[in-house]
């Protein structure tokens, strides 16, 4: 009981919690018949949604059982192979990939407005995320320096 108090405590299945609800967002606003809406195609949004899916499979299946989405680490290891060779948080990137094929789908403001605060969301919680790796890893700092953070070569840190 006193590990759920403190697992809690520390915030991390509250961000956990709040990806949800970001993922949740995304799905109603692109079917909310309602609001303003964009330009939309459904041929881009298979594309981005493939392309997403593929990247989450290739990332878990890499990740084993590092995989977690909390922002703890679990102490089973720094992972820096397929897509982790050249994106500190492939995962990430990939699910915004799947969220925009649904609002490119949906052409709703208001889902383009859920996949931008989702993207917000994983920055602030990846500088969350990195602060516990670096303390858990040893290599990490040099890690990070020499790859992406969302994209290869974009925001390696320093």
């Amino acid at each position: 009981m006193d590990h759920i108090r403190e697992t809690i405590k520390d915030g991390r299945w509250v961000m956990v919690a709040v990806q949800g609800l970001l993922f949740l967002s995304v799905a109603v606003t692109a079917i909310i018949p309602w609001g303003p809406s964009l330009w939309s195609s459904l041929w881009l949004a298979l594309a981005l949604i493939v392309l997403g899916a593929a990247g989450v499979l290739w990332t878990g299946r890499s990740l084993g059982g590092s995989l977690t989405p909390s922002p703890v680490p679990n102490g089973v290891g720094l992972v820096a192979k397929g897509l982790y060779r050249w994106v500190r948080h492939p995962m990430y990137t990939a699910l915004i990939l799947i969220c925009a094929g649904v609002a490119v789908s949906s052409g709703r403001v208001l889902c383009w407005a859920s996949v931008v605060a989702l993207v917000v969301f994983f920055e602030v919680k990846t500088r969350v995320e990195e602060r516990y790796l670096m303390t858990t890893y040893e290599g990490y700092s040099e890690y990070a320096g020499r790859t992406g953070k969302f994209l290869p070569g974009i925001g390696r840190r320093r």
